[in-house]
This record gives structure tokens, sequence and C-alpha cells, in this order.
């Protein structure tokens, strides 16, 4: 069974989960501080795009070396 979750489509399943979970995770953060700032509905807009930005960040840190994980030795 471990086998086959060591494919290489799985590796990349795996790539989009955890875009979709970190991405998920910094939204709730975003939406936490609309909820409870004062200023989240503001500033809703100026959160988002710094929530995709920091999920560009860090994906571009862990997609490498998920890549190499993959395709690599």
């Amino acid at each position: 069974v471990i086998s086959t979750y060591k494919t290489p489509i799985i590796g990349l399943a795996e790539l989009g989960l955890v875009a979709a979970i970190l991405f998920h995770g910094l939204n709730g953060i975003r939406i936490v501080l609309i909820d409870f700032w004062r200023k989240g509905a503001k500033y809703q807009n100026q959160m988002f795009w710094v929530v995709l930005v920091l999920w560009v960040v860090l994906m571009a840190g862990f997609i490498p070396r998920q890549l190499m994980h993959i395709f690599g030795a």
C-alpha cells in the first residue's frame, strides 16, 4: 500500500493539497481579523492581497522541495 502512495501522481496531489490547506489557513486568519478587528472590514481587500503574497512566497519555498522529492532520487 505504501508503494502506491509513492507515485508521482500522488506527489503532485500532495502539492495541491498543501496549496489548498495553506491558502485556507491564511484566509481563515484574514476572516478572523475581519470579524474581530474593528478596522477589519475597512482593510479586507488589502489583507486579501497580503494573504496571496504570503501564499505565493510560502509555496515558492515548498514547490521546489516537493518536486525534487517526487522526481528526484
